[in-house]
């Protein structure tokens, strides 16, 4: 995979805790439940607090900021509702790298700001390493190395690849997401 230019103000890497759902067609609801959807008045702080209460009650409890979640194959399928990537953008989790993303979801991530990446080599390493495992989440104590210029993941010796987000993905995410990319170009306040 060939490097791509990172923008000013995207991270050229990151580096975090690795949680792993390895679950395939994790929706909406199970990432942020329909009885908090139209609760407009919850801080992003109480929707941290609900993420994944419906695939896994105890989800919010173990995140720590920069952790990276790892998903399985169409993740975020089923209904649009934004708040399945602000909520866990508000608990912290810096990005979702799964083995595929619904399009629905990968389009609301980017317009909020929040970074996704598809690495299905990766997502089939974790499910062959973990498959005894009982629990909706694994926290194996591993730290990933995510390259974005490179379109590189490391975990432990291994490094799996990706295609790097290009200058619009990376973008949106400087701006915060869509809204205020669109206000910073009319020139108003945020």
């Amino acid at each position: 995979v060939a490097a791509v230019q990172i923008e000013p103000g995207f991270p050229a890497s990151h580096e975090g805790r690795l949680l792993f759902a390895p679950q395939d067609n994790l929706n909406t609801d199970g990432i942020y439940g329909k009885d908090f959807t139209y609760q407009e008045g919850m801080t992003p702080k109480q929707m941290a607090g609900v993420v994944m209460r419906n695939y896994d009650p105890d989800f919010a409890a173990g995140v720590m900021p920069g952790d990276v979640l790892v998903g399985g194959y169409n993740f975020g399928t089923g209904s649009s509702r934004e708040q399945a990537a602000t909520a866990l953008q508000a608990a912290g989790i810096a990005l979702v790298i799964a083995g595929s993303f619904s399009q629905t979801y990968l389009r609301n991530a980017f317009n909020n700001g929040f970074v996704c990446i598809e690495c299905p080599a990766l997502v089939d390493r974790l499910k062959q390493k973990h498959a005894g495992s009982k629990i909706p989440t694994v926290v194996p104590g591993d730290r990933l190395t995510v390259d974005f210029a490179r379109g590189t993941v490391t975990l432990g010796e291994e490094a799996f690849t990706f295609v790097p987000l290009g200058a619009v993905p990376q973008a949106l995410v400087v701006a915060g997401g869509i809204e205020n990319q669109v206000r910073a170009r009319l020139g108003l306040q945020a």
